[in-house]
């Protein structure tokens, strides 16, 4: 059963705008942080559009486990960026968004994978619920790129 286009094209849209701050180093300022991030973002999500569209439940299993890969990546050298101790709490609540819609795009690949159309529309609202979530977030942050769609 096909799924539709705007719910690939909508879906690798919403998995790698957001990310995360932690890790260690020297604490950077709030400016510093968005700044280091939204760069972050914006590396990952050109990876991610030069993956294209997929056009069936075939191609999105496909696209899912790529985009899985850069996801990783991304969260990775994000974790390494130490935010401001004043924006901590804020970061770490942004990487718990990314790590439920990165949950999310795993449940989703396996339904694409296992052919079920009904299981991957049956995932997209609560992962659209947490790109909304990491959204706020990444804005409070004083992001301008990871809080895009």
């Amino acid at each position: 059963m096909p799924v539709r286009r705007a719910s690939f094209v909508a879906l690798l849209a919403l998995v790698l705008l957001p990310g995360c701050g932690g890790g260690g180093g020297t604490p950077l300022t709030k400016k510093e942080y968005a700044s280091k991030a939204d760069a972050i973002c914006g590396k990952y999500n050109q990876q991610t559009k030069s993956l294209g569209s997929p056009a069936n439940l075939s191609g999105l299993g496909k696209v899912a486990d790529k985009t899985l890969s850069i996801l990783d990546n991304a969260i990775g050298d994000l974790k390494k960026l130490k935010p401001p101790a004043s924006e901590k709490a804020t970061a770490d609540q942004w990487l718990t968004q990314v790590q439920n819609l990165k949950d999310d795009l795993a449940e989703i690949r396996d339904k694409a994978k296992a052919n079920d159309a009904p299981g991957v529309q049956a995932v997209l609202p609560k992962a659209q619920d947490h790109n909304s979530k990491s959204n706020t977030l990444a804005a409070r942050l004083g992001m301008s790129v990871c809080n895009r769609d």
